[in-house]
């Protein structure tokens, strides 16, 4: 199961609760430090940071892996896609 963390300005979020139906283990982080904790304690496979975060460059230079900055438009089917794409092969178990 790939396990994302999604860096948002507010949480819950539709589009985390859209990945997680979609099969996605989401963690739905409000600042900087939870990413960090996280992907010390926990398996991250990739971060997205949401286009509603301020300074979201900044903060993807802070953080390590694969990072993903999110478009105003994007949907949750758009991420999908960009997922698969980055993890070919990994099936996604629908829940």
């Amino acid at each position: 199961m790939i396990s994302i963390v999604h860096l948002t300005s507010r949480s819950p979020s539709k589009l985390g609760d859209e990945l997680s139906l979609a099969g996605y283990r989401v963690f739905e982080a409000l600042a900087i430090s939870e990413v960090l904790h996280l992907q010390e304690h926990e398996k991250i496979d990739a971060v997205i940071i949401g286009a509603d975060v301020d300074d979201a460059e900044e903060k993807a230079r802070q953080l390590r892996g694969t990072i993903t900055r999110l478009e105003p438009d994007a949907t949750a089917a758009y991420l999908q896609w960009e997922l698969s794409l980055l993890f070919p092969g990994v099936n996604v178990p629908v829940q």
